[in-house]
C-alpha cells in the first residue's frame, strides 16, 4: 500500500515528514482493524453457544440434546449461507430414538454423532470467521488508501503553497509532539493557501520575518585566524656541515690527530683502545629540514551584524471586531511567525486576548497540533490590549524572553493604555525590548498608541496594501514625525 502512495505522490518518498505521516497512519490502522477482528465478529453469539455444547459432552440427554444442538447448528448455516446436509443429520437423530437391541453400541454411536455435529460447527465458524475477517480486511484497506489518497493530495497542495512562502514542509509538519490530523492540515492548508494566494498578505508576512533584519550593520570584530609557514628545524639524522667535536666511533667524522695515532704501531694500539670504547674524537655533523608549521593571530574585520534575532511575544486580538477576514489574517500571520520562529530556533510565546487572554508558551520547540488548537480560539467580545501588553511585559522579564520582540496583530479600535504601562514599555525598551504593531483595517492607530511601538504596520485586506508608519527613534535619539511609506 505504502508503495501505490509513493507511486502517486512521489513529494511522499522525498519527504520524511510525509513518510512518517503514513507510517503512522498505517500503525493505526493496524491497531483499529485488530481491535475490530476482536469486537464486531457478528457470529459470536453462535461461537459461544459451541463452546457451550462442548461443555456439555457427553449430552446427558439423548437424543434431546442433540436436537437442540442440531437446531442451532441448522440455524447457524441459513445465517452464514453454507450447506448444512440437514437431512443427514435428521436421520442420525431418528436413529438415536429407535430402540435399540442388546449388545449394539447405542451410547458410543450417540457420542460419536455429536462430538462430529460439533466437529462441523467448529468447522463452518472457521470458515465464516476467515470470510469476514478477509472481507473487513478488504473494506478497510480500501478505505484507508482512499484517505490516504486524500491526505497525500493535500500535503503535496501544502507542499507547494509552502515552497512560495519560503518555508520547510517539515516545520509545519513536525510529528514528533503530536499527530495532526486530516481536520487540522485542511485548516492549516486554508491558511497557508491565504498567504500564499494574497500577494499582499504573503509581502506582509515576509516584511515581518525581517524584522530585526531591518536594522543592519557593520562592525569591527577581532578574531583569531590560522596561517601557515616554512621553517627549517635541526635534523640530527642530516650530516650536511660540522658544528663541533664530539666523543664517538665513526671512523669517517675522526679528528686528522686521531687518525695519526695508526701511523705507528706502538700508537694504533691506543686507537683501537678509543674506538672500542667509543672516545674517539670526531667531528659533529648536523643539518636542517624544513618543516610547515601552524600559527595564529588576532586581526580586525567587518562583519554585518543584522541585530540579534531573539525571542518574540505575539499578541492577537480575537475580539469581535476582529470576525471575519481580519481574524483570518491575523492568525495566518501568527502561524507564520511561530513557523519562522520555530525555523530560526527561536522561542514564541503567543496571547490571544480581547477583554481577557488566553496564552501559549511555544519555546523553541513545539508541536502544531497545539499550535493550531490554540490559533482555533476566538473570543468575539470586547477588546482591551492591556492585559495581553501587562502580560506581555512580564514574560519579557524571564530568562528565556530577554530582548524579546512584542508584536500586537488588531484593528486597535481600543482605548489608550495605562500611564503605567507606557512607562514600562520605555523602560523594557531600554533594556532592549522592540515593540511592534500590525494593524488590520483601514483605521491607522490613534495618536495616543503611535509613541509605543518602534515601527508600525497597516494591512488594508480590501486592497491588500500595505503602509508602514516610521515613528521610532533613529540613532540621533530624537522621535522622527510620523510618514507614509507605501509598498
Amino acid at each position: 500500500m505504502e508503495q501505490a502512495i509513493e507511486k502517486q505522490y512521489p513529494v511522499s518518498k522525498s519527504n520524511q515528514q510525509f513518510a512518517t505521516l503514513i507510517a503512522e497512519e498505517m500503525r493505526l490502522w493496524r491497531t483499529n482493524l485488530k481491535s475490530m477482528i476482536f469486537r464486531e465478529f457478528p457470529f459470536e453469539v453462535a461461537e459461544n453457544r459451541l463452546t457451550e455444547w462442548r461443555g456439555k459432552m457427553p449430552f446427558p440427554q439423548l437424543p434431546e440434546d442433540l436436537q437442540a444442538c442440531l437446531d442451532e447448528y441448522l440455524q447457524f448455516c441459513k445465517d452464514v449461507g453454507r450447506p448444512s446436509n440437514k437431512r443427514y443429520w435428521d436421520n442420525e437423530v431418528v436413529k438415536l430414538r429407535k430402540p435399540k437391541r442388546p449388545g449394539k453400541h447405542g451410547k458410543a454411536t450417540s457420542d460419536i454423532t455429536s462430538q462430529l455435529l460439533l466437529d462441523e460447527w467448529q468447522k463452518g465458524l472457521d470458515q465464516a470467521r476467515g470470510e469476514w475477517e478477509l472481507r473487513l480486511i478488504d473494506e478497510q484497506r480500501r478505505a484507508l488508501l482512499e484517505k490516504l489518497t486524500q491526505l497525500m493530495k493535500l500535503l503535496a497542495e501544502l507542499d507547494e503553497q509552502l515552497a512560495l512562502l519560503g518555508l520547510e514542509t517539515g516545520v509545519l509538519l513536525d510529528l514528533s509532539s503530536g499527530r495532526l490530523s486530516e481536520q487540522d492540515i485542511s485548516q492549516l492548508k486554508r491558511w497557508v493557501a491565504y498567504m500564499a494566494n494574497d500577494p499582499g498578505v504573503r509581502e506582509l508576512c515576509d516584511l515581518l520575518g525581517k524584522m530585526r533584519q531591518m536594522e543592519a550593520s557593520t562592525r569591527l570584530e577581532r578574531a583569531t585566524v590560522s596561517f601557515s609557514f616554512e621553517a627549517f628545524v635541526p635534523d640530527t639524522n642530516s650530516r650536511e656541515e660540522i658544528v663541533g667535536v664530539e666523543l664517538g666511533r665513526h671512523i669517517e667524522y675522526a679528528l686528522p690527530s686521531e687518525l695519526a695515532l695508526l701511523s705507528d704501531s706502538d700508537t694504533s694500539t691506543l686507537f683501537d683502545l678509543k674506538y672500542v670504547e667509543g672516545r674517539l674524537l670526531c667531528f659533529e655533523m648536523n643539518g636542517e629540514s624544513p618543516v610547515e608549521l601552524v600559527g595564529e593571530r588576532e586581526v580586525e574585520q567587518e562583519v554585518d551584524d543584522e541585530g540579534q534575532q531573539g525571542p518574540m511575544v505575539i499578541c492577537i486580538d480575537t475580539s469581535g471586531s476582529m470576525s471575519g477576514m481580519p481574524e483570518t489574517i491575523a492568525k495566518a500571520v501568527a502561524l507564520f511567525m511561530a513557523s519562522k520562529a520555530r525555523e530560526k530556533k527561536r522561542a514564541c510565546y503567543l496571547i490571544n486576548f480581547s477583554t481577557g487572554i488566553e496564552t501559549l508558551d511555544l519555546g523553541e520547540s513545539f508541536g502544531m497540533k497545539s499550535l493550531l488548537s490554540f490559533l482555533k480560539k476566538s473570543f468575539h467580545g470586547g477588546t482591551d490590549v492591556a492585559p495581553a501588553v501587562r502580560h506581555g511585559l512580564k514574560i519579557m522579564q524571564t530568562e528565556s524572553y530577554e530582548k524579546a520582540d512584542l508584536l500586537i496583530v488588531s484593528d486597535f479600535i481600543m482605548s489608550s493604555l495605562p500611564g503605567d504601562m507606557v512607562e514600562s514599555i520605555t523602560k523594557q525598551r531600554e533594556a532592549g525590548n522592540q515593540f511592534y504593531s500590525l494593524v488590520i483595517g483601514s483605521h491607522f492607530l490613534s495618536p495616543s498608541l503611535h509613541s509605543l511601538f518602534d515601527r508600525e504596520w497597516v494591512f488594508n485586506p480590501a486592497t491588500s496594501s500595505i503602509t508602514e508608519l516610521l515613528s521610532f527613534q533613529h540613532d540621533v535619539g530624537v522621535r522622527s514625525p510620523t510618514s507614509h511609506v507605501a509598498f
